[in-house]
């Protein structure tokens, strides 16, 4: 069971992480800002947190709740965030927003992982994404390597 304090603290967590990612989208300028990781970071922990108490609330009544249900739900629900992501990018028949799709869903994972109190893996996720991030950026500045777009 996540009592109000757990609950506040991992939604919290949540929306950190979320803001972490998502500053690096904000300061590229990206279509999916800051708001868009913390909101689904956050929607995924809160789901994740609210199917605990719903779980231990069946088992107490002697129902059968099943958790990995919920994940899979939650990964699918992204999945389409992120396929509209990239979908609503296309530019002259070229596949845009790859890595904003992608990025909303390691999000969710993070959501996932602080919802069901794995706080320092999330953490780790977030770190590992944020480098990503930062690191391909950097080459991809560094060595001319962006996309060249068609004038």
């Amino acid at each position: 069971m996540v009592d109000t304090e757990t609950f506040i603290f991992r939604s919290l967590v949540a929306l950190g992480l979320g803001l972490v990612v998502g500053l690096d989208r904000e300061f590229k300028h990206k279509p999916l800002g800051m708001r868009a990781y913390m909101l689904v970071s956050l929607g995924a922990a809160a789901l994740c947190m609210i199917s605990l108490n719903i779980a231990a609330d069946a088992e107490t009544n002697g129902f059968a709740f099943d958790l990995s249900r919920v994940v899979g739900g939650i990964v699918g629900g992204i999945g389409f965030l992120g396929a509209g992501a990239i979908m609503s990018n296309q530019d002259h028949g070229k596949l845009r927003g790859v890595g904003s799709g992608s990025l909303i869903w390691v999000v969710g994972v993070i959501g996932i992982a602080v919802g069901f109190g794995l706080v320092v893996e999330a953490a780790t996720i977030t770190l590992m994404s944020f480098l990503i991030l930062t690191v391909v950026g950097w080459l991809r500045t560094r060595f001319d390597l962006q996309e060249q777009k068609d004038t």
